[in-house]
């Protein structure tokens, strides 16, 4: 089984990239966040069931599936009247798909962004991470080391690098769960988003913003995980500002 995750930045401007990583990278479930879109305009993908949570503009996460989708729930507690959360079962994995806020600098979307990961801590407290395969994976907006911003210095104390939020991630791991990025590219500065500004995909000035954690028994059929920054680096069609991750599990 093939999964992305990918912040399209707006579905109608990144529908034929979709398409295209769908059909080259033989796809069977992803996770859309910033779909930017409601339900009723969400495009069509062939031979894939689609669960959208969408909002008009702004926010909106869709987890589209080739494999029938046994159960799911649109938002949750943590996300109040913002679009943020899909949780899917498929394959009898326990796939949750987060557009998390950015946040800002000790301000109310930083409060917002801290209620947010408790609530999900929260919710993820009905699973067993010894037992049960369970996936984690979109847009979380948190740099969560060194090796996740493109300069240290320039990034110590920015939004989405700021100790709490780092340390959310450090609570991830510390529950059980395994960034399959990591156990790939361990002491490599790898990213996930470019600003469009200042060409900086071109320079790898980039962060790490995007992630797919998994428990452990998922993590038993772990084969293999790209970041598709090829599909960022292209200028038609026109990319979005982060980048696909495929992962790969023998299921």
């Amino acid at each position: 089984m093939k999964l992305c995750t990918f912040n399209v930045n707006s579905i109608r401007q990144r529908e034929e990239i979709v398409k295209n990583i769908i059909n080259e990278y033989n796809v069977d479930v992803i996770c859309m966040q910033e779909i930017k879109t409601e339900e009723d305009n969400f495009p069509k993908f062939d031979n894939m069931h689609c669960i959208i949570h969408g909002q008009k503009k702004l926010n909106g996460v869709a987890t589209c599936s080739v494999f029938e989708i046994e159960n799911y729930q649109k938002g949750f507690e943590g996300e109040l009247s913002e679009a943020r959360f899909i949780y899917t079962l498929i394959n009898n994995i326990h796939i949750i798909n987060i557009y998390a806020p950015l946040g800002d600098n000790y301000g109310e979307r930083f409060e917002y962004k801290i209620y947010f990961y408790n609530k999900l801590f929260e919710f993820l407290k009905r699973f067993d991470l010894n037992k049960q395969k369970v996936l984690i994976c979109g847009d979380f907006n948190i740099s969560h080391t060194s090796l996740d911003v493109w300069d240290e210095e320039i990034w110590d104390g920015e939004v989405t690098h700021l100790p709490e939020e780092r340390a959310i991630l450090s609570k991830f791991l510390d529950s059980g769960f395994i960034d399959v990025i990591r156990k790939k590219h361990p002491n490599e500065k790898v990213f996930s988003f470019y600003d469009y500004r200042g060409a900086a995909v071109y320079k790898n000035e980039g962060l790490r913003l995007d992630y797919i954690l998994v428990s452990e028994p998922l993590f038993e059929k772990f084969k293999d995980v790209e970041i598709l920054t090829e599909i960022r680096r292209k200028r038609k069609p026109t990319p979005s500002d982060h980048v696909p991750l495929v992962a790969e599990f023998d299921i």
